[in-house]
């Protein structure tokens, strides 16, 4: 005759289909948790209305050794239209023993899996935190002082290392910001390959593949007085309360600000904001040689005047660290 552990398995809820004196819906919760535990913990032994010391699990989960962060192992109890159990003493009961506890409701199940993020580990419980010592023998909390001295070691970074970080002939992005919320369209402050910070204004035509346009200017110390004032204009004059009218404006494009920055003999830069036909806000950068123009004109909305006001004070801080 086969010897018989007292204990029921899945194997026999599955079989026999009941489980006396419970609903059909507490076993199919306690048979869920345990082939839960049974997948998540397969070096571990897996019961069903297992004892500890007198107090009958639903599931019980036993480690073969003690692991971290559950102790010996893991006690569920399914809780299904039934409140009559003490909750706090039988996770006592279960702490005291170094076993963690999960209490499941019907919430916590799904047709076929349960939610066992809410156990309650028994580590915490099992061992004192290091930052809290009070109570405890002063041996005790010598030997819990930390006795490795700290050791502090120069070591000589090869100078190869830090060439390998000079950029002074790239360019090199220094910030970039979104002229309207749904993107392609852009200002950035870069540094070019001789040294000077320049402005460039950028869009990309709609599609997979659209073009791309863009216009870089330099920038002196003096532009960012400019860049600042034009900020300024563009909040009032495009969204702010003066914007002009219908009846105020020129037609067909009506210019609102503009900022002309220092440039070179041979070279002629400005920044403008103008209202289109349509009633949106352009931007526009250009740039003026002896024999061509360059420009690229953006719509904006009223995103690009804290994304300009941000951009102007980089280059105030930049200029400055240069000076």
């Amino acid at each position: 005759m086969g010897q018989t552990t007292g204990q029921a398995t899945f194997a026999d809820l599955v079989d026999v289909g009941e489980c006396p004196g419970e609903s059909d819906e507490h076993m199919k919760m306690k048979s869920i948790a345990y082939a839960r535990l049974e997948h998540d913990f397969p070096d571990a032994t897996v019961e069903l209305e297992s004892g500890i010391d007198g107090r009958i699990a639903d599931v019980l989960l036993t480690f073969d050794t003690p692991r971290e962060p559950y102790g010996r192992g893991i006690a569920i109890e399914a809780q299904y239209r039934n409140q009559g159990k003490d909750i706090e003493a039988v996770t006592d009961h279960y702490l005291q023993r170094d076993y963690s506890v999960a209490w499941l409701d019907e919430g916590d199940f799904s047709e076929y899996d349960v939610d066992l993020s809410g156990i309650l580990s028994v580590w915490p419980y099992a061992l004192p935190s290091r930052s809290d010592m009070e109570g405890y023998p002063e041996v005790i909390r010598w030997l819990w002082q930390e006795k490795s001295p700290t050791v502090a070691l120069e070591i000589p970074i090869p100078g190869e290392y830090w060439a390998s970080f000079d950029k002074s002939d790239e360019w090199v992005t220094v910030a970039q910001q979104d002229l309207r919320r749904k993107g392609r369209a852009w200002a950035t402050v870069s540094r070019s390959p001789t040294g000077q910070l320049t402005l460039q204004l950028g869009k990309k035509d709609w599609g997979w593949d659209g073009d791309t346009h863009r216009v870089t200017v330099q920038l002196e110390d003096s532009d960012t007085q400019e860049l600042r004032s034009f900020t300024d204009n563009l909040e009032r004059l495009a969204f702010g309360p003066d914007r002009p009218s219908e009846e105020d404006r020129e037609r067909p494009w009506h210019d609102l600000t503009t900022a002309w920055f220092a440039g070179s003999p041979r070279v002629t830069s400005w920044l403008s904001a103008s209202l289109s036909p349509d009633d949106d806000v352009v931007l526009s950068l250009g740039k003026k040689h002896p024999k061509e123009t360059d420009r690229v004109s953006v719509q904006i909305d009223d995103t690009a005047t804290q994304a300009l006001d941000d951009l102007t004070t980089l280059l105030e801080r930049s200029f400055e660290l240069e000076a």
